[in-house]
């Protein structure tokens, strides 16, 4: 089920967009982004991303559907009539062209006079730091010199909205960090509203205002990254953003709020629904110390897996025995490695497991 914020006159507006392009299908997408915004659009592989934003840009006419920018509807309309920057996953610079020329490309076939033309590669390229790189081919560039060069083209043009397709997926990770910072300095520096394919939630986090999540080519889930990485609306997302522990259970309201029932444990929340349900809790949030201790949410488990994930441990407590035909219930923390050190934790040791009521985050099983 999507939720959505409520947007004044958003800048665009996605109502209920149907298409399907062989194997890859949108059904009935909505989604508003306000002005000045940096919307993500984030999902596995094959969910429908690059679709959407295709048929955005005008790539595609939608089957059912409308899509609106600043109010006006531009389904009918041309790509370049509707003031669009895309930036496509290959970057598609033109190889016969220095960098300086690619910027300029957009700028020289809307007929630009020529110093404002040269004023806006200078700026952008100064902006993008590639001031250096104006005389050379696209061919000379490194991927991600490629990238900046290609943003700056998109954004040469002044787009009313800049569609980026999975920009940073053909990048080693220390650039696609570095990237991530420069996409949101430039955002910030611009106020360009801006809609981001990705599946990575990494990058997600470092530059979305908002983020739509989609699966199997329905929006799933809209909000802050806060409220989609904190407060999963259902299974699928949960699992998507890495919450880690999800666990099935059934729940009751309580004086101070909600229990709930996993196998022979009994789990403490703030709030939630009552009857089937799921819960998560993400693993930053788990506390793991020697067995001793007691309070809210205070379990005795004992070690099953311990994965060194760099900064961090990833440890894997067996909190609840199997029964029956399930496999248990394991809880994951995160435990940074001076304390791991010091406890000196190894699979088979019998540990506690801890973590705030508040923390908890409990919606209905679907």
């Amino acid at each position: 089920m999507q939720t959505e914020h409520t947007i004044d006159r958003p800048l665009v507006r996605v109502r209920e967009v149907s298409i399907r392009l062989g194997e890859f299908a949108v059904h009935e997408a909505s989604l508003d982004i306000a002005r000045g915004e940096y919307f993500v659009l984030l999902g596995p592989t094959g969910a429908g991303k690059t679709v959407l934003l295709e048929c955005i840009a005008g790539l595609y006419r939608p089957e059912r559907g409308d899509i609106y920018v600043d109010g006006e509807r531009v389904n009918d309309m041309a790509p370049e009539l509707r003031g669009l920057g895309y930036l496509p996953q290959d970057y598609a610079l033109f190889p016969h062209l220095t960098v300086g020329q690619n910027i300029a490309f957009g700028m020289r076939i809307r007929k630009k006079p020529r110093p404002e033309i040269e004023r806006t590669v200078n700026e952008l390229a100064q902006l993008l730091g590639v001031t250096h790189l104006l005389s050379r081919g696209p061919t000379h560039l490194s991927g991600g010199e490629r990238q900046r060069v290609a943003l700056a083209r998109a954004l040469a043009i002044e787009p009313r909205v800049l569609l980026l397709d999975e920009p940073l997926s053909a990048l080693d990770e220390q650039t696609r960090e570095n990237l991530c910072v420069e996409l949101r300095r430039v955002h910030e520096q611009l106020g360009t509203t801006t809609l981001h394919v990705s599946h990575n939630f990494e990058e997600t986090l470092a530059v979305a205002d908002r983020i739509g999540v989609i699966h199997q080519g329905r929006m799933r889930q809209v909000g802050t990254p806060e409220e989609v990485f904190r407060m999963p609306n259902s299974e699928f997302v949960a699992r998507f953003v890495r919450s880690e522990n999800i666990l099935r259970g059934t729940a009751r309201a309580t004086a101070t709020g909600l229990a709930v029932t996993v196998g022979d444990r009994e789990i403490e929340a703030k709030d939630g629904p009552e009857g089937d349900v799921y819960l998560t809790v993400r693993p930053e949030e788990v506390t793991i110390a020697p067995a001793t201790g007691s309070g809210p949410n205070w379990l005795t488990g004992r070690v099953v897996r311990v994965v060194d994930k760099g900064a961090l441990i990833r440890v894997d407590v067996l909190v609840c025995r199997p029964q029956g035909g399930d496999a248990g219930v394991t809880i994951v923390g995160l435990v940074g490695r001076k304390p791991f050190q010091h406890a000196r934790m190894h699979p088979g040791d019998v540990v506690g497991v801890s973590f705030d009521p508040a923390s908890v985050h409990v919606f209905p099983a679907q």
